[in-house]
């Protein structure tokens, strides 16, 4: 029936069931929305008991309290209403993140507050005020959902706020007491008409406890402990939905070198690899797994991170990605392009590939033979393997390096092909190679060679594993990214890039930027931009330097210290 002839009862039903829905859906959505209401009037409420302990009471309600109570329990009573007003300030950051614990702490931090403010001035406005808070907070418990992380560091923001109001307390106490003189004992008079020892003792327990949450914030990385390197089943885990992929990029294996954590799907066929540095949870690369599981993978990454105080960042993703970053809010940049040899049309013909065709054929006069080891077959040759590569790393400045790169691990590379290269018989170079998904993507991984090995191995390596790669089917070779290249230095590009652009183009001296793109493009690569993801509160730049950190295995590592 059309809707213009429904009878008048049956429309006056339909709107007031639409109402109903509507109705409920905004309740539903201010109760969510309680958490950071209570937060606020947490942080309220202590900036108001903070003030009241370091200021003057009045003293007709002092003299009034006097005969009924011993000055020693007033005084104590002060003490008391200065910390747990501190205690308000804290426990706010965690009423903002849903915390049960601080729900709890606060409801115990207003009620305690509201007594100390009677015991310590006779202040019921006050007292009466947080007891209404206390109320109001009680029937809501169900909105504080997260598990308690009372001991949680605060962000950045919350210390600040934290720091910024016992400051100004403080200085508001020595301007209100600025006309009583100093003398030491001060800090032990317990009487009420010396309300300035209270104060002194007040500040005293106010900066040490804003200084230990600060240490305590500044250097602790919420959640590093409990979510280190994965186990060997959850390698396992992942080597085995690496295997059924329907997509998965060839990073997505360096999972199988068990030195970073893996959070899995609820089935368990997607998985995606992170490592903590200091409030930012760095995810390396992109989910690997069903398509259909990965946004929701992506979700649950990111409010893990949130619940431990953490921001959620996202290495060396590529464009295929950007669509549900940006559904997540995320601010994203681009940190460099990756060579990607097309394989069936690579060829060592043309004018442009003369230096290649001279690599090979210098190569192969010396008597230099090039074959794959497949899967499996590295464990019969480790110790040839492990002579190339101690080789190499007594030749480097650096070490072996971690997280966004392999390093040697026999264990670790007997489970990938591996290109190699012989002369006279003699293992002189090798490079490990990544497969992606259904084996149509390789990625150069490991690349190790001799010192003393053929004059341009490395061309000649790179070029017979493009071929190989052609005739076994595989669609293309990932030579590994470029950082910094591809930036844009105009005037509207973003700081970011502005400030990459330049590093690539005058850092050369400190890191072979272009250097290395040049060396990448004389294969004909595509290149093929990568991004990093983060919150809009992030800071990129500080997010790189953890990444560069990560792979390091930290400052030594980074600045060539580490043999």
């Amino acid at each position: 029936m059309p809707k213009a002839f429904l009878p008048t009862s049956r429309m006056t039903q339909r709107r007031s069931q639409t109402l109903t829905r509507i109705l409920r859906r905004l309740g539903v959505l201010a109760f969510e929305l309680t958490p950071q209401l209570f937060a606020i009037a947490s942080f309220m409420l202590g900036g108001i008991m903070l003030l009241s302990a370091v200021t003057p009471e009045f003293h007709e309600r002092l003299n009034i309290l006097d005969h009924w109570a011993d000055p020693l329990l007033i005084d104590l009573s002060h003490f008391a209403a200065s910390v747990t007003g501190f205690l308000l300030l804290f426990v706010s950051a965690g009423l903002w993140r849903r915390r049960r614990g601080a729900y709890y702490a606060a409801l115990l931090g207003l009620i305690g507050g509201a007594l100390f403010s009677v015991l310590k001035g006779l202040n019921y406005i006050q007292a009466v005020e947080m007891l209404l808070a206390a109320l109001l907070m009680w029937p809501c418990r169900a909105a504080f959902n997260r598990r308690s992380r009372l001991g949680e560091p605060l962000r950045p923001g919350w210390l600040l706020m934290l720091a910024a109001s016992v400051l100004a307390m403080i200085w508001l106490g020595f301007f209100a007491y600025r006309e009583v003189p100093y003398r030491d004992d001060l800090w032990w008079t317990f009487l009420t008409d010396s309300q300035a020892s209270g104060f002194l003792r007040a500040a005293v327990i106010l900066s040490l406890l804003t200084l230990v949450v600060a240490f305590r914030s500044l250097l602790t990385a919420p959640g590093a402990r409990s979510h280190g390197p994965a186990s060997a089943q959850d390698v396992e885990r992942a080597r085995q939905a690496l295997e059924q992929a329907e997509v998965a990029t060839p990073e997505a294996r360096l999972a199988l070198l068990g030195d970073k954590a893996l959070l899995f799907s609820p089935s368990g066929y997607t998985f995606l690899a992170y490592r903590v540095r200091g409030r930012r949870w760095i995810a390396m690369s992109e989910p690997a797994g069903l398509v259909c599981e990965r946004m929701e993978l992506l979700w649950s990454f990111a409010e893990l991170a949130d619940s431990y105080g953490g921001s959620p960042v996202f290495y060396s993703v590529s464009e295929s990605l950007l669509a549900e970053l940006a559904t997540m809010g995320l601010a994203v940049r681009k940190v460099g392009e990756a060579a990607v040899i097309p394989t069936h049309s690579f060829s060592t013909e043309g004018k442009g590939k003369q230096n290649l065709r001279t690599a090979v054929n210098r190569a192969e006069r010396a008597g230099s033979q090039f074959s794959v080891l497949l899967p499996g077959e590295a464990a019969a040759v480790a110790e040839e393997l492990r002579a190339v590569s101690d080789a190499w790393i007594s030749n480097t400045e650096g070490s072996e390096k971690e997280f966004s790169l392999g390093r040697f691990d026999i264990d670790y590379l007997n489970q990938s092909p591996i290109a190699v290269v012989r002369e006279d018989g003699r293992m002189v170079a090798f490079a490990n190679l990544l497969m992606g998904a259904g084996n149509k993507e390789a990625m150069i991984d490991l690349m190790r060679y001799v010192p003393d090995g053929p004059h341009g191995v490395m061309d000649y390596l790179f070029t017979r594993t493009a071929q190989w790669c052609r005739e076994t089917g595989i669609d293309h070779l990932d030579l590994g990214m470029a950082p910094l290249s591809g930036l844009e230095d105009r005037r509207t590009s973003p700081v970011f890039a502005r400030v990459g652009a330049l590093i690539f183009e005058e850092a050369n001296a400190i890191y072979g930027f272009q250097g290395l793109r040049s060396y990448k493009a004389k294969f004909g690569p595509n290149w093929r931009p990568k991004f990093i993801a983060a919150p809009t509160t992030t800071p990129l730049p500080l997010a790189l330097l953890d990444v560069a950190l990560l792979t390091s295995k930290g400052w030594r590592g980074l600045l060539g210290l580490r043999k």
